[in-house]
């Protein structure tokens, strides 16, 4: 059924005294494959913490309809400490921390859910090894898991494909087109002609946001919405760059 599940308005974020988001508007609704694009600092990882509550906002309203453990995250950077003495299986289990609590134990069918998913995310050979031991790939599939873990309505991916090789970016995408017919998908990536064949609209971000509903782009377009990022397109049409420009 067809429901809102984040509805954002006229969102300014900032640090300190640097207002990095301004008069943001956006509605994620939950059928949505929405693909956030723009330039290193233009505030697409601030607008992901916000909506995470991980960072508070200035002014606007940020109304969540469903409940922080219904979203899946799988951020940029692993955020485990490579010498922390945890197996891939566990860091897998512990995305059901916010479900079952710190001490509670697992039943059966979340060990089965653990290694379906492994088994999917082509790790699942790794179970008992250490995340030390891992490599960036690896580890970026099992953070994948872990955030599917839980059974989300909406995954949110920050360059999901950063680190992982180019056979399991499209079996990625793959999957990410089948979990969308159950799942809201946000995903931000710096590649606009990877994701513009997967995502259904862009939201490109750059202080302020221009949602655009579809998937395809010109450069004409991101010129119109202030976001200065190369548009790069193969076959007949010529590579394009669109040169800096400020605010």
């Amino acid at each position: 059924m067809h429901k809102n599940l984040i509805d954002i308005k006229n969102l300014a974020v900032g640090y300190e005294s640097q207002k990095v988001l301004d008069n943001v508007s956006l509605t994620i609704s939950s059928d949505d494959f929405i693909g956030v694009i723009g330039p290193n600092g233009g505030g697409k990882t601030t607008l992901i913490k916000t909506i995470l509550g991980l960072t508070n906002s200035w002014s606007g309203t940020v109304t969540s309809n469903i409940s922080q453990s219904k979203i899946g995250y799988l951020p940029q950077f692993n955020p485990f400490d490579k010498k922390f003495p945890i197996n891939v299986k566990d860091v897998v289990l512990s995305g059901l921390a916010g479900k079952k609590g710190l001490f509670k134990k697992y039943q059966k069918s979340d060990i089965e859910k653990v290694a379906e998913l492994m088994e999917h995310a082509g790790v699942g050979h790794l179970k008992n090894k250490s995340i030390g031991n891992l490599s960036g790939g690896q580890m970026q599939r099992t953070l994948l898991c872990r955030a599917l873990i839980n059974e989300p309505e909406l995954l949110i991916l920050d360059e999901p494909s950063t680190f992982v090789d180019n056979q399991f970016e499209n079996e990625l995408f793959e999957w990410l087109r089948k979990l969308n017919e159950n799942i809201a998908i946000l995903m931000v990536s710096h590649d606009i002609g990877t994701i513009s064949s997967h995502v259904k609209t862009i939201a490109c971000v750059n202080y302020h946001l221009h949602y655009h509903k579809s998937s395809k782009i010109t450069a004409e377009q991101l010129a119109h919405y202030n976001c200065p990022i190369q548009l790069i397109s193969h076959g007949v049409v010529p590579h394009q760059v669109l040169a800096e420009h400020k605010h």
